[in-house]
């Protein structure tokens, strides 16, 4: 319910990060209790705006969501329709794990940098 809240945010046309219409997370699995992996519809991926820093920003909104609400998740994995993709949009890869530690010290100087 947590990316679902968020994501409706990201689907409002006015939001500064909008997502396309019809995107969804389809669910959210807790594999083990540092693991969580988040199943998207195609959709987000497909029509997602593309470029490095828009789908960063993307993944890192997901990621940092999941970790502040769920404790001790410390890797996400991020599926397309329940299987594994190479990018988001082309660009951030989706190949790996994510970690959440690492995710939010870079959107801290993300943030940073943009004061």
């Amino acid at each position: 319910e947590l990316l679902r809240a968020l994501l409706g945010i990201y689907l409002d046309k006015n939001s500064p990060h909008p997502f396309p219409t019809g995107a969804e997370v389809r669910d959210v699995y807790i594999v083990d209790p540092g693991l969580a992996v988040i199943d998207t519809n195609s959709v987000l991926a497909d029509n997602h705006r593309s470029g490095i820093l828009v789908e960063e920003l993307t993944i890192a909104s997901l990621v940092r969501t999941l970790a502040a609400n769920i404790p001790g998740i410390n890797r996400v994995k991020i599926l397309v329709e329940g299987k594994e993709r190479d990018t988001l949009a082309g660009h951030a890869d989706l190949s790996d794990f994510y970690d959440t530690l690492a995710i939010s010290k870079a959107s801290d100087q993300w943030a940073a940098a943009g004061q």
